[in-house]
């Protein structure tokens, strides 16, 4: 197997798998892998929870806060984990 592949860098290309990628019909990109689905599933559920749980946090404010930041941190999941060889 080894022999097969010339660079160190395209056997690691191959072994690489992404969770996230193009989408076949639409823009964007969506969970191609279990991994993908999973974090797509626990952000769900955390945003879900953080509007079951908002009426116990002190200020409204907090609420949005929550809410960015876990859609900022999906973002960077996403971007971490993006297979940027398909063309958009």
């Amino acid at each position: 197997m080894a022999a097969q592949y010339r660079r160190p860098e395209a056997y690691m290309a191959k072994q690489r798998s992404y969770w996230f990628g193009r989408k076949r019909v639409g823009w964007g990109i969506g969970p191609t892998s279990w991994q993908g689905w999973a974090i797509m599933a626990a952000y769900t559920a955390l945003m879900i929870a953080s509007t079951k749980v908002g009426f116990l946090v002190a200020h409204p404010m907090w609420e949005g806060v929550l809410a960015v930041s876990l859609t900022f941190a999906l973002f960077a999941v996403m971007f971490v984990t993006y297979d940027r060889s398909e063309r958009l």
